[in-house]
């Protein structure tokens, strides 16, 4: 009898342990860098406590190369253990790439990889913002690395940037931020470089090329300024014409029905935006025409995609959502003109330039991110016919959260 329950005890037993590890629930919740050694953030989802004992890693790059750590950290249910990996005795390299693996008490484990940028092509975009300036004004050259694979990336930064082609004179000043210490799958960086270019004629140009410091072999990116030389009948750009203005707290957006303000727009769905730009330019008998070309540029913080959403003439009608697309008389374009020192409600929804109703764009789909540019092309004119000084003007930032 003794015997028996002893096997009763024993097979019990068994089965209880077999039934925990089941229930065993936990996830990697945050990684980085500190010092050179692992920072772990560990995330018990279960409802069970676990209790993590070992800490496997191999050195991909030196393929025989691997270490086993015995650590003790216990995680109660609904908790995050924070900080694995700091006490054990291993820098890591970030011109490296590394197998974890972390494995419980029970038998459990969760395994993730970290690689430096060079293990495999990344989605990289370079932008130029606006990409047309007048001469002696500044534009920016913005980076933006999206991590597309399954591996947290170490040790992000972009190459020194080398001088630029063309005809005209560009100088760039130092990026911001210089490196991202950890990015983790479909995680985005974005780095900037401020750039003034000067020339002394209409249409000169530079061509600047980025990339990735020890990044893949061969991927780089290019954006082109062009320079735009702005005079004015009487005095200089400079001293007459300002800067246009956009008010944020008066942006709104509609997907049909009515006009909501805030940054949580639905996802993938036709939108127009509508914003009041104000022309500051000090010189009493030239107005901004608007050119067709000028959008509102939407960059996906969370994929390697850009969305722009072209200038309409208005709203026609909030139910059906229908607008008017950006045509009239004479050249067909600059239709709409800014007075100086007057604000206008300027309206943004077409997938193409001059695009009506048809041709409205959808905003990204829902859980991603954007940050938003108003992009503004024109000329200096006396009128929509006449020829003027073009100009070109980014007005940052606007960000959206699309549900």
């Amino acid at each position: 009898m003794h015997l028996l329950d002893s096997y009763s005890q024993t097979f019990l037993s068994t089965g209880q342990e077999r039934s925990d590890k089941q229930r065993e629930n936990f996830k990697i919740a945050t990684f980085s860098l500190v010092n050179s050694k692992l920072n772990i953030g560990v995330q018990n989802t279960g409802d069970i406590p676990i209790n993590i004992t070992r800490l496997w890693i191999q050195n991909t790059t030196t393929t025989d190369w691997f270490q086993t750590y015995s650590i003790k950290i216990n995680v109660p249910p609904g908790t995050t253990a924070s900080n694995v990996g700091q006490s054990v005795p291993l820098y890591i390299n970030s011109a490296n790439s590394y197998n974890i693996k972390l494995v419980t008490e029970r038998g459990n484990s969760q395994q993730f990889s970290v690689n430096s940028p060079n293990f495999a092509p990344l989605n990289i975009q370079l932008l130029a913002l606006p990409p047309n300036v007048a001469s002696g004004f500044q534009s920016q050259l913005i980076m933006i690395v999206t991590n597309n694979g399954s591996s947290t990336l170490t040790n992000l930064s972009p190459a020194p940037l080398p001088s630029p082609t063309g005809s005209a004179s560009c100088a760039a000043g130092p990026v911001s931020p210089t490196s991202y210490n950890t990015l983790p799958p479909g995680q985005t960086a974005v780095f900037s470089w401020t750039v003034k270019a000067t020339a002394p004629a209409d249409g000169w140009s530079c061509k600047y090329t980025a990339s990735l410091q020890n990044g893949y072999p061969g991927q780089s990116v290019q954006a082109t300024i062009t320079v735009s030389a702005i005079q004015l009948s009487s005095t200089t750009f400079a001293q007459n014409s300002g800067i246009l203005t956009l008010n944020y707290t008066t942006m709104a957006w509609t997907q049909g029905g009515s006009w909501n303000t805030g940054w949580s727009v639905p996802g993938n769905t036709a939108t127009i935006l509508k914003l009041n730009v104000t022309n500051n330019n000090a010189t009493t008998n030239t107005n901004l025409y608007l050119s067709k070309n000028s959008q509102i540029l939407l960059v996906d913080t969370q994929g390697s995609t850009t969305t722009p959403l072209y200038i309409v003439t208005n709203a026609s009608s909030l139910s059906p959502l229908a607008v008017n697309p950006y045509t009239c008389g004479g050249p067909n374009d600059y239709c709409i003109s800014l007075p100086y020192g007057k604000q206008v409600t300027l309206y943004f929804a077409a997938g193409q330039q001059q695009g009506g109703t048809g041709t409205m764009k959808k905003v990204p789909g829902p859980g991603h991110e954007a940050v938003a540019f108003l992009v503004v092309y024109g000329k200096y004119s006396t009128s929509q016919s006449t020829s003027g000084s073009l100009y070109g003007q980014s007005l940052p930032y606007m960000g959206f959260e699309f549900s």
